[in-house]
């Protein structure tokens, strides 16, 4: 075996482990700090006072994030109670080889052609799942799709009898540790990418309410008196969204 292939394949193995696991901190810290944000937001806004203050003071409507009733509202639709997302299932006919769903998702992206060659060797709904891996990832690329392929269960090829490549230097329990460690990754990537959107959208809510909020001293000053562990909150979540600017700097013309 060429040592180049299976240095590649090692090396976007080792690159799109990173870079999901990057994503899915980010995503858990977004949702940690509006998790915290709603909470603490709740236990101040049942205050008759406090609620006075604000229309007095012009805050006469709030983003819809911070008056549910629990930072968990709104279930998670699609992951059954054990915490893994099912297989889609997909029905046939297919294409070539290839299931009508995942042509459709790929139709817009102009993904090399080499892509369909390999998505052949899956069954339907894993075609489904490595085409939506690679457009949550913005990387349709064949040699994303090539590993994802290397990594996927027996059970889901289209021949689960066939014969699979082996790598010099890979064992077959490092092969078997790579396609769990991928499994489970992808599967919380997923998971994250679902709602990661919507997260974001009430962060940018929040953010912008609670920056004129605490740029009101009355506001402040009552905050600062009666509820000092939530006034921290508050500003955690401005000091939040300030590391992440740097961190993810605005686009031009986005």
């Amino acid at each position: 075996m060429n040592p180049l292939r299976v240095s590649g394949l090692l090396k976007t193995y080792r690159r799109q482990v990173d870079n999901m696991q990057e994503f899915i901190r980010e995503a858990d810290a977004v949702k940690h700090q509006m998790e915290s944000v709603v909470d603490a937001f709740r236990h101040v806004l049942r205050i008759a006072a406090f609620q006075g203050l604000l229309q007095s003071n012009g805050f006469v409507t709030l983003p819809s994030i911070l008056t549910q009733n629990s930072p968990e509202a709104g279930v998670k639709a699609g992951i059954s109670e054990d915490g893994q997302t099912p297989l889609p299932h997909v029905a046939e006919p297919l294409v070539e080889g290839i299931c009508l769903e995942a042509l459709d998702m790929l139709n817009d992206f102009g993904a090399p052609l080499k892509i369909f060659g390999l998505l052949r060797e899956v069954v339907p709904g894993r075609q489904v799942e490595i085409v939506r891996l690679m457009l949550a990832m913005n990387r349709v690329e064949f040699r994303v799709a090539r590993l994802l392929i290397e990594l996927t269960p027996r059970s889901q090829l289209t021949n689960p009898l066939a014969r699979r490549k082996r790598y010099e230097g890979i064992s077959p329990a490092q092969m078997a540790a790579m396609e769990a460690d991928i499994a489970e990754v992808s599967h919380d990537y997923l998971s994250a990418a679902r709602t990661h959107g919507s997260e974001m959208l009430n962060l940018i809510a929040a953010t912008s309410y609670f920056d004129r909020l605490l740029n009101n001293p009355q506001l402040v000053r009552y905050l600062a008196r009666n509820f000092a562990r939530q006034l921290e909150v508050f500003q955690n979540l401005l000091d939040f969204r300030e590391a992440r600017y740097k961190k993810h700097p605005p686009q031009a013309g986005s």
